[in-house]
């Protein structure tokens, strides 16, 4: 039996990773086995007593089973199979109602065990096609019986004892055995997805502590770089005061550039540590957001200037007043504002607030710069990404300020959205709900 197994279904166990499938092909193999073995008692018996209708029917049932494990073997298609051996034995059943008379308990039970199988292996719309196919005969038979229609009525034919007990046999031994490969399944895959859930957890922590463990390393090492730049920034505050030497004034000045550049970017790093970390802390006052714009605004026009770009800003008529943290509302705006600065060439960029609805102050950025692409949009708000990065990056930046940004207005309880074409330009909206004193 053995070598019969590997020989038919062997090949296809070891190429098949999946636990489920492999068992849905031994049941299909079993099956088919028992079935064969059943053909071949039934077949000696038809001679026996003599029954050669029965006779050529069954050896072309066996003929069709031997087929499909054989077919079996060299494709490995379950699906096919299966459907094969439920034609089989619907026809057979079909063959024995009306041709031969018999509708009786077997048969019912071999109907059960048809559709069981079909839902088990075939799912649950092949399952209640074939419950369909082995229901309908039967009722109209029985029908029939009842209104008197004879299409065609033979005498019903005694099942020989051999014959009924093997039946019963095979029926029943199929019955059972769905039942308990279906039980065998089930009890798998709730094992497979108690396990699933329990690495899934496992992952969950690690990643929980990795994450931890890398905002404490960014937080710790920012205040020890923060700390030898702002003595290397101030030392060159020293130098530039007390030389006269053009040379090293020019030198000063790069130093004091690159410095700075180094320190807003540990600065990023930190404040997105803290954000992470969930240990920033909120200090909340009302704000006239207007206003708030209007000195940051004031801080960036001389960039714009050095750009000879179109500069405006367009405040509000009225107040608007919300409820957030001045330091880190501020740094949002100077943050895009500032975005927008550095990715236009030319054109202009335009900022206004307004009110929506009496229910949300909206800051707006409009600039004709590179705009962003379709592809890199859904992106833009990821840390350390950047639409050009490597060696081909465009403008210098670490891919941090949007994040925070983005961060730090969903604490304040708003919104950032962004509209964008490329090589045409962005607007941006910071949307904030109004405080009602």
């Amino acid at each position: 039996m053995r070598g019969l197994r590997e020989y038919f279904i062997g090949a296809n166990l070891r190429s098949e990773p999946d636990v489920l499938r492999r068992a849905s092909i031994v049941l299909v193999y079993n099956i088919m086995l028992v079935s064969m073995s059943t053909m071949v008692v039934f077949f000696f018996v038809y001679i026996f007593e003599g029954h050669y209708r029965q006779l050529i029917k069954t050896f072309i049932v066996m003929s069709l089973f031997a087929s499909a494990l054989f077919y079996f073997k060299a494709r490995g298609s379950i699906a096919i199979v299966c459907n094969i051996l439920l034609l089989i034995s619907w026809s057979n059943n079909i063959i024995n109602i009306y041709l031969f008379g018999e509708f009786n308990f077997f048969i019912a039970l071999l109907s059960c065990a048809n559709i069981l199988f079909a839902f088990h292996t075939l799912g649950n719309r092949p399952g209640l096609i074939y419950a369909a196919a082995h229901f309908i005969p039967i009722l109209v038979h029985e029908m029939g019986k009842y209104f008197g229609w004879n299409i065609y009525n033979p005498t019903p034919r005694q099942l020989p004892f051999t014959e009924e007990l093997t039946a019963l046999v095979l029926v029943f031994f199929v019955i059972v055995y769905l039942i308990y490969h279906y039980h065998q399944a089930y009890e798998l895959a709730k094992a497979g997805l108690h396990q699933t859930v329990k690495d899934l957890r496992v992952a969950k922590d690690m990643a929980e502590e990795m994450n931890r463990l890398k905002t404490n390393f960014l937080s710790n090492m920012s205040h020890e770089i923060r700390t030898p730049i702002n003595g290397i920034l101030g030392l060159s505050q020293v130098i530039d005061m007390e030389t006269d030497s053009t040379d090293i004034k020019s030198y000063v000045k790069l130093q004091q550039q690159s410095g700075q550049r180094l320190l807003n970017t540990i600065t990023s790093i930190l404040d997105l540590s803290r954000l992470e970390a969930k240990h920033s802390q909120l200090s909340l006052k009302q704000i006239d957001v207007s206003k708030l714009t209007l000195e940051c605004i004031h801080s960036l026009g001389l960039l714009a200037r050095q750009k000879e770009l179109t500069f405006t800003y367009h405040p509000a008529d009225e107040p608007l007043l919300c409820l957030a943290d001045e330091t880190m509302l501020y740094q949002v705006i100077n943050n895009i504002v500032g975005n927008a600065i550095k990715f236009t060439e030319k054109g202009s960029v335009e900022v206004s607030t307004s009110s929506l609805s009496n229910v949300s102050a909206v800051i707006s950025v409009r600039d004709t710069g590179i705009g962003i692409s379709d592809e890199f949009l859904p992106r833009i708000f990821n840390s350390f990404e950047q639409e050009s990065s490597g060696r081909s990056r465009s403008h210098e930046g670490s891919g941090l300020g949007l994040s925070i940004s983005k961060k730090y207005i969903e604490l304040l309880g708003g919104e950032i959205t962004i509209q964008s074409e490329k090589d045409k330009g962005s607007t941006f909206e910071i949307v904030l709900p109004l405080h009602q004193p």
